[in-house]
């Protein structure tokens, strides 16, 4: 499944790709009010410099300020200063320095667990009313120090508008919440109707919030499982282990009145799975048993190469994500079928693409859509082996039209535009391989390829 076979990398890359590096570290910098506390923080442990890494980007542009360009570190590793911040214009040794946010005081003295604080934070999102989710698991490294939580700001004025901590119940011990999902059904009237599904990589189960309500369930199925053979990854000429369960998801674009679908998928794993939200926001289904309805989940025949971390999808319904054995930059039309012969090559490097950690569909100040995606030598740090020397994270943008140009993920296949009905998941076994299309499969013609030298 991981192995290293490549598929043939047609065309060039010329000096104008779509896809650009918008900002690039060797190793990560924050933006101390001295030097004398930079060297402290490094002295004592605080400020780990080579084991840190950004997970996950979002962007907020406001008229004409300074848009805000946010990154998460989460603290898997010690000695992480701020696990949310803001890229600034300053630099330090080529390295754009990082903003702690809101400020410096929500990521210190965190053993106290006081109200403003924000320990490990995995992935964020910002909705279409201006609120930035923050999804807190509240772990350091393995033990979690606070209770999870989900945090709400306003964007413009960084006020916090919302806390909701996760009731211990509906998390097990080694629980860690990696990934919001915002479902704002009332966009044009208050933005109060409003769920987040929040994804436990660990404890492979989905937790849905709802705002209104002030109240949150937590749902299991089998389909947010890692699979075991999928739990060794080859990536760049290293191998490591990991057994993620479910971590990527998105919504289909909202339509006024219509319900939306959640796609999602274990990291761990070559399916994707998609379930009406109108169900699994309906609590009284799941009040007495997380895994009532195993029914309402669908998983697609089809398979995909390799394990894929992240996904979003823009306005059009089309997917975009990583593969992590192919590097490269990935697209799918979710109104067909998944699988290899519906999967778009958008880009590949195997320098620039090593681990699609983050990605997000932006619309920018023109309301043109931008895909903005952040990428890791994570090999390196599952192995230790990070030089410090070398650029090993990047923020990548670019425009989704020209980005998508030509390629199949604009077209539905004939005969492949269906859903499958409400609470009829239809899932097929996950033995074998007779659903995939195999590993040789002709694929799109004109994937850009990055210079590598």
């Amino acid at each position: 499944m991981c192995a290293s076979t490549w598929y043939p990398a047609f065309g060039t890359q010329s000096s104008s790709s779509p896809l650009t590096a918008k900002y690039e570290w060797t190793q990560l910098e924050f933006d101390y009010a001295t030097e004398a506390e930079r060297e402290q923080a490094i002295a004592n442990g605080d400020f780990s410099q080579i084991s840190l890494a950004p997970i996950d980007v979002d962007v907020y542009h406001e008229g004409n300020k300074k848009s805000k360009i946010f990154v998460t570190i989460p603290r898997f590793p010690t000695g992480v200063p701020a696990t949310l911040g803001t890229v600034t214009d300053k630099m330090r040794d080529g390295n754009p320095i990082i903003a702690p946010y809101p400020s410096w005081s929500w990521h210190q003295n965190l053993n106290d667990c006081l109200p403003d604080r924000i320990v490990s934070v995995f992935r964020v999102k910002i909705d279409e009313c201006g609120r930035l989710w923050v999804l807190d698991a509240g772990r350091i490294v393995d033990t979690r120090i606070c209770p999870a939580q989900l945090l709400v700001f306003d964007v413009q004025t960084n006020e916090l508008l919302d806390r909701y901590e996760i009731p211990n119940d509906q998390l097990y011990s080694n629980s860690i919440l990696v990934t919001p999902i915002v479902d704002v059904r009332d966009p044009h009237t208050g933005c109060r109707d409003t769920f987040v599904y929040m994804a436990d990589c660990q404890a492979m189960s989905l937790i849905v919030y709802d705002m209104q309500r002030k109240t949150s369930w937590r749902i299991i199925d089998k389909t947010m499982y890692p699979s075991p053979e999928f739990g060794t990854y080859h990536l760049a000429g290293q191998e490591f282990e990991l057994m993620d369960g479910l971590l990527g998801m998105d919504l289909s674009p909202y339509k006024s009145g219509e319900d939306r679908i959640l796609y999602y998928h274990a990291m761990s794993s070559n399916t994707e799975h998609r379930v009406y939200t109108s169900l699994i926001r309906n609590q009284s289904i799941f009040i007495h048993d997380p895994t009532a309805a195993p029914q309402i989940f669908y998983t697609y025949p089809g398979r995909r190469s390799t394990q894929a971390p992240a996904q979003a999808i823009d306005k059009n319904g089309i997917s975009y994500f990583g593969l992590v054995s192919d590097m490269s930059m990935n697209c799918w039309n979710t109104a067909a079928d998944y699988g290899e012969r519906n999967i778009g090559v958008l880009a590949q490097s195997n320098r620039l693409l090593q681990f699609a950690s983050g990605v997000k569909v932006i619309n920018n100040r023109r309301g043109a859509q931008e895909l903005w995606v952040v990428t890791m030598r994570f090999q390196k740090l599952a192995t230790g082996t990070v030089n410090p020397s070398e650029t090993n994270f990047r923020i990548l943008k670019a425009n989704i039209e020209d980005l998508t140009r030509g390629s199949k993920c604009l077209n539905v296949p004939p005969n492949q535009n269906h859903r499958p009905n409400k609470g009829q998941g239809n899932r097929p076994s996950y033995a074998g391989s007779g659903y995939g299309y195999g590993r040789n499969s002709k694929r799109e013609i004109n994937p850009i390829v990055f210079p590598d030298s």
